[in-house]
């Protein structure tokens, strides 16, 4: 299983966004030799006026894949960006995981991951896609959402078809 998400899928995903002429929100990026370190994210006002709203930061490895999606919302009473959420991003040879861990403020800190989802290659075109959550009274994860992902069969088939 080649990994999804890339460089490529972050620039990709942020062109997307920032095309679309139908929403309230204007994008700001960070972007160097084609690389996507960080996106601001501002909503514009029906009087005109721009709000900030949410801050992404992104790390890559050496082989170009994310590692990490950070996310931080503006807080008007301090005026500046505070920590969220993060994405930590594990790849494996059949696929990869994505946890989410919490900011906890107190501790200045991401807490543990409060949900892991894997991704796992079962077969050719299918993959297994498979959300654990925390159970913090009994201090393990439980499986919430399991689920098979296909490629459409005309795109299986067509692949089928030029091997031949």
């Amino acid at each position: 299983m080649e990994s999804i998400i890339t460089i490529a899928t972050v620039l990709t995903m942020y062109f997307n966004a920032a095309n679309d002429v139908d929403t309230p929100y204007l994008y700001n990026s960070d972007l160097e030799d084609g690389v996507i370190h960080k996106i601001e994210v501002y909503e514009q006002k029906a009087e005109g006026q721009m709000c900030a709203k949410m801050e992404y930061r992104y790390s890559y490895d050496e082989q170009g894949r994310l590692t990490s999606r950070e996310v931080m919302r503006w807080d008007d009473s301090k005026k500046g960006w505070v920590n969220d959420f993060r994405h930590n991003y594990k790849y494996y040879k059949k696929g990869y995981n994505m946890e989410t861990c919490k900011w906890n403020a107190e501790q200045q800190a991401y807490d543990i991951p409060s949900e892991v989802t894997l991704y796992r290659e079962i077969a050719p075109s299918v993959t297994s896609v498979k959300t654990y959550r925390m159970n913090e009274a009994k201090n393990d994860m439980y499986l919430t959402n399991s689920l098979l992902c296909m490629e459409p069969l005309e795109v299986v088939s067509s692949r089928l078809l030029a091997v031949n």
